[in-house]
């Protein structure tokens, strides 16, 4: 046995017979969620509700947008350590499982246009609607996205 493996079936074992560690993680990895979806799909509102007004109403959503990705990005650092933790519970399970593929190919997409997001809000500062075109799509994707990616984190306990 490696010592890598020893570890992981060393903390499978922790967890699986642990429901307070059961319970921490998991909450950790939904809270993560809520927090950082939650106010990504408050922002992405915004932006689009922003995108059809005037010049200092979007400058002003901008500075609030900024402040946002913030938020966002400590939730997911807590969902990715979380979603670590219950990958390494389950290692063999979860790699089998196509859903578990579709939902990192899903968070990965979410974090493309999370950078896609926060660059097309820069742009967007000096007021051209190409830029708030651009800033409203990505948007209307980070809006799709939370939700694929969400919709995935439930089946996929679902088919392990």
């Amino acid at each position: 046995m490696t010592p890598l493996t020893h570890v992981v079936e060393t903390w499978a074992s922790m967890y699986s017979n642990s429901w307070a560690l059961r319970s921490g993680i998991s909450f950790a990895h939904i809270g993560g969620l809520v927090g950082a979806g939650g106010c990504a799909i408050a922002a992405d509102r915004a932006t689009i509700l922003a995108s059809g007004r005037g010049r200092e109403d979007r400058v002003e959503h901008l500075e609030t947008l900024h402040a946002v990705h913030r938020i966002v990005v400590a939730g997911l650092v807590i969902v990715a350590i979380s979603g670590g933790l219950l990958l390494l519970a389950d290692l063999d399970a979860y790699l089998h499982a196509a859903v578990f593929w579709i939902k990192m190919a899903a968070v990965v997409a979410l974090t493309v246009n999370g950078a896609r997001l926060v660059a097309a809000g820069r742009k967007a500062i000096v007021g051209s609607e190409t830029e708030w075109s651009a800033l409203r799509r990505a948007s209307i994707a980070s809006l799709v996205l939370w939700f694929v990616t969400t919709l995935l984190g439930t089946v996929l306990p679902n088919v392990l």
